[in-house]
């Protein structure tokens, strides 16, 4: 499986360059951003370069920063386009590392396991070291 990841600015692409801090390399994966200067419709071809760059036919999954985004509104219109994408949004760091490491383990990514490592990503500090 591959991964595209999508937000508004460089976050999508901050993300890859830090989980490649800690893993190394990550294949099969790219990051784009939205930039000031660009509409939907530059995000759009950029994600369907990666889409269609694809010559072992892998499933594509998509991670978008935020629910009804522009990021997330295109790629809303590449699922009609391209049904067999999977998408999720709230793209954060240990949802991009445990898509990596599902995938070098050889392992079938599950869609769900990101959500939930996403949400397990977000913890009360103080509360938990305090509790």
């Amino acid at each position: 499986m591959r991964l595209l990841l999508m937000s508004h600015g460089n976050m999508a692409i901050e993300t890859l360059k830090s989980a490649e801090m800690i893993l190394g390399h990550i294949d099969n994966m790219k990051a784009i951003g939205l930039q000031p200067n660009q509409g939907p419709e530059d995000l759009q071809k950029a994600a369907e370069e990666f889409i269609n760059d694809n010559p072992n036919q892998d499933k594509t999954m998509v991670a978008v920063d935020l629910l009804g985004g522009t990021p997330s509104n295109v790629v809303v219109r590449l699922m009609a386009k391209y049904p067999d994408l999977e998408v999720i949004s709230g793209l954060n760091l240990p949802m991009v590392i445990g898509f990596a490491n599902q995938v070098m383990m050889g392992m079938d990514v599950d869609k769900q396991s990101l959500i939930s490592e996403a949400q397990n990503g977000v913890v009360d500090v103080n509360a938990k070291l305090n509790g």
